[in-house]
């Protein structure tokens, strides 16, 4: 028999202390902060005498999250990129929202045709006030041309186009009040370095319209101007604006942390909450159209959770999915704040079985006409394709009774690759 000796349990219990103390580093983080460097690879943004665009982002990015894992222990830092490659700017959104992060910083550099302008200037989401500020939008956006597909991605979105560009100002309004904290926040840092700030602005960009949490677009300085170029190539340059953005998020970080706390405590002292029928589940509708919109897509305004399903011709648009009629309010509060004016509560009684109703799932709508035994359907059977009044053609599969079981019917065709099909309800 082994006797353990003090020397043995001593190296237990430093093992186990090891162990511990790496279990709690590894746990999650109290706030997530995605760091995106604009332009790369192929795509050089704007060109100065100094350096390309894309080479200042990605150093500042690169010495921000430096400083911001540095010191601050209980921050996630997550990078659009950390190398010299191409992002499109909806995979540079997906990667902050599936990451849940808390704040989006997009660094960039200005230029001009003109040699002369010079200064820094932040960007939150809004409608452009003038046509310097729209021009700034316009050029960031037009890197969607540098993407295959972009037609289809960003749903006929033009970068040349005012009215599109103002189709986008509600998307993110719920976010606008930290947004624009943290942009004057930068701005504020910079003028202490006494560098002409021409201020915080609203623009149009794409990159910002995705993004579901406060979000800023950092024109870092003219990279156009000689001088202001030379600065933004240089290491000492880059280091105090890397500084400035770091401490601005500092700032930010700092009230953020006080309102969290102070919701915690506000938390902690509401009275438990009884849920609703347990055969009932609580969504909010915030749309009825014709038109059929990816979760995604920009129309639907960053909205989560969002469920779709056809019926009587149009698509229904739903959030949210709970038995808390608080949390049901705080969706709707959102899908109103986001431009849904006429967005309401429903019940749903996803098990109930209707008279004369069943359950069908719409795999896609296309223009060209297809045969059931054609590779596009993957081996399924029961195709139906119905042709609509201008000339498109609806594929469906599958008869269910009941909305549960539409909704694993839709996950099991999700699975074999239909990952835009969506609930039909279809009279009998």
């Amino acid at each position: 028999m082994r006797v353990l000796t003090i020397f043995n349990l001593k190296n237990i219990l430093l093992i186990t202390l090891i162990f511990f103390t790496g279990s709690l580093s590894s746990q999650k983080k109290d706030f997530t902060l995605v760091l995106d460097a604009g332009h790369g690879g192929h795509d050089n943004g704007a060109r100065g005498a100094f350096a390309n665009e894309k080479d200042v982002n990605l150093s500042l990015v690169l010495k921000v999250g430096a400083m911001i894992e540095n010191n601050n222990k209980d921050v996630e830092v997550i990078y659009t990129r950390k190398t010299d490659e191409f992002i499109p700017l909806m995979t540079r959104a997906d990667i902050a929202n599936k990451g849940k992060a808390n704040l989006f910083i997009s660094i960039h550099c200005n230029s001009s045709p003109k040699s002369a302008p010079y200064g820094t200037e932040t960007f939150i989401l809004g409608a452009h006030r003038n046509r310097d500020n729209f021009d700034v939008a316009k050029r960031e956006n037009e890197v969607i041309y540098m993407e295959k597909d972009y037609q289809t991605t960003y749903e006929g979105f033009n970068p040349s186009s005012p009215e599109s560009v103002i189709g986008l100002t509600l998307m993110q309004n719920i976010y606008l009040e930290n947004s624009l904290k943290m942009a004057s926040y930068v701005e504020n840092n910079f003028k202490k370095e006494n560098r002409f700030s021409r201020g915080v602005k609203q623009a149009g960009f794409l990159v910002l319209v995705q993004t579901a949490m406060p979000s800023v677009l950092i024109e870092t300085g003219f990279i156009s101007n000689p001088q202001e170029g030379q600065y933004l190539a240089s290491e000492d340059g880059q280091n105090t604006i890397a500084k400035d953005i770091y401490e601005a998020f500092l700032s930010y970080k700092k009230e953020y942390d006080k309102k969290s706390e102070k919701k915690a405590e506000e938390e902690i002292q509401q009275v438990v909450e009884n849920p609703v029928d347990s055969n009932l589940s609580l969504k909010v509708q915030f749309l009825a159209s014709f038109n059929r919109y990816s979760p995604n897509s920009v129309q639907l305004r960053g909205m989560k959770n969002v469920e779709i399903v056809k019926s009587n011709g149009k698509y229904i648009y739903y959030a949210g999915s709970t038995n808390l009629r608080s949390e049901s309010e705080a969706t709707l509060k959102i899908a109103k704040e986001s431009g849904f004016t006429d967005a309401s509560i429903v019940e749903f009684n996803e098990k109930e079985v209707v008279t004369g109703l069943y359950y069908t799932i719409e795999l896609f709508v296309s223009p060209k006409k297809y045969r059931e035994r054609d590779a596009i359907f993957r081996g399924l059977n029961n195709v139906i394709r119905q042709k609509t009044d201008n000339n498109l053609y609806i594929y469906t599969s599958g008869k269910v009774s009941s909305y549960d079981s539409a909704k694993k019917l839709l996950e099991i065709y999700k699975k074999i690759g239909f990952s835009d099909a969506i609930i039909s309800k279809t009279l009998s």
